[in-house]
């Protein structure tokens, strides 16, 4: 459901809400976007344009390079996009937010004040050019911008709501320029948390029914102090932890493959490795292993029934899977790993 942003009787809102009408290129969505961080992380009205598009450098760079979206020119040949390329590739996964950030104002330091920024802050206030009776969302200065006290303030009290509404903006945006994609929040942004995948260990060690966990990618065995889980598909394109896709590996398979993806062969190798766990998960009745039982079944749309049927599991993965690994393809994840 679309996110409403709080109304206020001395505010015009309305306007606000206009924001995003008829965007064509991101600009829009990231500045605003980054507005709501600086403001968050200092709580001061005045921001500078370096910080601002350091923060939007951020903000595209976690879908464009990591998730490998389409949210920029086509031809590439914009600078903002080419500030984004400059921060790097994160093919191990492991570059995280604040070390991005940092990459991200070493790179600005090259651009000019306003930069790449020359339109977008005048842009911004297209809803409020017809209006004379409130103030904008901000005035605009050589170095940067200065929220109005009343904008500053109801922006403050509704971080919450304003944040969701420009996410929700921002998923739509980008959803559209990705139509064969599903695009979840989760591929817009780094994770608050990162899930250690604990639950997840547990559930592959407990139905392994005493056997040794075998690599499906080395064939070696994998101990329990050294083992880790994978994300046969990149975490970074499926944007999710669900049990199917995950495959235990050692720490240095893990780091080594990131957000490659692997070579077609390896999916016959996942399949075994799950209908393994998944016919030892139905033997008993553990509560606890109810959630990713669901998860083979919604995710790979099979019955309950068909769960421990090692045909209709491997019809499931082969019909799901394989698609997935192509779309990555043509995106540019990496490919053919080992």
């Amino acid at each position: 459901m679309e996110t409403q942003l709080s109304t206020h009787e001395d505010m015009e809102v309305a306007r606000l809400a206009q924001l995003f009408r008829n965007c064509t290129q991101s600009y829009k969505f990231l500045f605003f976007r980054a507005i709501l961080a600086r403001l968050i992380e200092k709580d001061c009205a005045r921001i500078a344009f370096s910080e601002i598009l350091a923060e939007m450098l951020i903000s595209a760079w976690w879908p464009a390079v990591v998730g490998r979206l389409a949210i920029g020119n086509a031809a590439g040949n914009d600078t903002l996009t080419k500030l984004v390329a400059s921060i790097g590739d994160v093919v191990n996964e492991k570059l995280r937010q604040r070390e991005a950030l940092a990459l991200a104002l070493k790179a600005v330091k090259t651009e000019r004040a306003r930069g790449c920024l020359r339109y977008v802050p005048e842009a911004l206030l297209s809803p409020w050019k017809t209006s004379a009776q409130f103030n904008p969302l901000y005035k605009v200065h050589d170095d940067g911008i200065e929220l109005y006290p009343e904008w500053k303030e109801y922006l403050k009290v509704n971080i919450p709501i304003v944040r969701g509404w420009a996410d929700g903006a921002w998923l739509a945006w980008v959803q559209a320029r990705n139509p064969n994609i599903p695009v979840t929040l989760e591929k817009l942004a780094p994770p608050a948390r990162h899930n250690n995948l604990a639950r997840e260990k547990t559930f592959f060690l407990q139905n392994m029914l005493g056997k040794p966990i075998v690599c499906i990618y080395t064939q070696q065995n994998v101990c329990e102090s050294d083992l880790t889980l994978d994300h046969f598909l990149p975490r970074s394109f499926v944007g999710h932890d669900r049990i199917w896709n995950l495959a235990p590996v050692s720490k240095k398979v893990n780091f080594s493959k990131g957000a490659r993806l692997p070579l077609d062969g390896h999916l016959d190798e996942l399949i075994k490795l799950h209908h393994h766990v998944v016919t030892a998960a139905l033997g008993h009745a553990r509560k606890s292993e109810s959630t990713f039982l669901d998860q083979y079944c919604t995710d790979l749309r099979l019955s309950p029934e068909q769960l421990s049927d090692e045909r209709a599991l491997r019809e499931a993965y082969v019909g799901n899977v394989l698609p997935m690994l192509a779309i990555a393809k043509r995106m540019g994840f990496p490919t053919d790993w080992p």
